[in-house]
């Protein structure tokens, strides 16, 4: 019975996913609005913004408290199936896709978040590539010590 219950949330939530996702073609429609017009930047940066959003949601520190709330009230089902969206990347990244095509076109100013979670999803690129550069070069810095007995690494 419980797996059922579960199952139905589940099926609950891909209804409403398809069905907020026709309601925000159809006042696309009603707006003029062709999602096939959008330009290689405009795709860059809603791309941009969409993994930014989602790495915050799903793995970072800030939305941690919510996460493990949700964690801990998964007795409600739909409690359950929002756990399943908000720690998956896949689930979370069709959601925040829908939420960043909603507010980067219809809501006022909503750009401007589209914007700074793109600058901030190149900043977190930028991190993760100087992080692998720098554990790169220790781990060749530790390889050349070993092989000639110094030790000139931090």
């Amino acid at each position: 019975m419980n797996n059922s219950r579960e199952n139905a949330w589940n099926f609950a939530s891909l209804f409403l996913f398809f069905a907020l996702v026709a309601v925000t073609g159809y006042f696309m429609k009603a707006g003029n609005i062709d999602i096939r017009d959008i330009s290689t930047t405009d795709l860059i940066i809603l791309t941009l913004a969409i993994y930014r959003v989602t790495r915050v949601v799903v793995f970072e520190k800030i939305f941690k408290y919510f996460r493990d709330f949700v964690k801990t009230n998964n007795r409600v089902y739909f409690m359950r199936t929002l756990c399943f969206i908000i720690t998956c990347p896949w689930c979370a990244g069709v959601w925040i896709a829908l939420v960043m095509v909603v507010f980067y076109y219809f809501i006022p100013y909503g750009i401007l978040l589209v914007y700074l979670m793109a600058l901030s999803g190149v900043a977190s690129y930028l991190v993760m590539l100087s992080n692998y550069l720098g554990l790169s070069v220790y781990e060749k810095e530790k390889k050349r010590d070993k092989k000639t007995g110094t030790n000139n690494t931090l």
